[in-house]
């Protein structure tokens, strides 16, 4: 009986894929674009970790804990080290935990199957009526483009009008 449910969770870790041959498409998708924030973590963690040490150093040594960070500046590899071990630590926990939420976890892995079931469902419009102006979709693509266009335009205005007085009021 315990067998049967630790099969259905996914066995002794829970990573077995849920419904493995269904949303492929979408959680194919989900993955990548979580790949790409697990790639960015990765990134900031290797070039960044030691202004994480520096933030921690400020911390610690003026209360006189001051060799809980400084061990690090002993030499150089040992920054080399944190900053490439941690950097794989965080691409394998990231890299998991994201495979956990999009294949082997049945509520979001039920949620991206029907998501791609109803996507299937949706009739796409051909390629072809996109380059005649006498349709509908013509005018409809014309009236987006506009819009989008002019709220691009207004956020930037806002946007460059709150820097400059952010900076006038805090940096200068």
């Amino acid at each position: 009986m315990a067998g049967d449910k630790m099969a259905m969770e996914g066995g002794k870790w829970g990573l077995r894929a849920y419904k493995p041959r269904e949303g492929y498409a979408t959680r194919l998708g989900g993955m990548v674009v979580l790949s790409a924030f697990v790639a960015f973590a990765c990134y900031r963690w290797y070039y960044g970790w030691s202004a994480i040490h520096d933030l921690i150093g400020r911390f610690f040594r003026p209360i006189g804990l001051a060799f809980l960070v400084d061990w690090v500046d002993a030499s150089p590899w040992y920054g080399e080290a944190i900053g490439f071990g941690g950097a794989i630590l965080t691409g394998t926990i990231g890299f998991l935990v994201s495979y956990y939420y999009i294949y082997a976890k049945p509520r979001t892995a039920e949620f991206l199957i029907r998501t791609d079931g109803e996507l299937r469902k949706v009739t796409w419009p051909k390629y072809e009526p996109w380059f005649k102006p006498d349709t509908e979709v013509w005018g409809a693509t014309y009236v987006v483009l506009i819009v989008v266009l002019g709220l691009t335009l207004y956020i930037y205005g806002v946007d460059w009008v709150l820097q400059a007085l952010a900076r006038t009021v805090f940096y200068d």
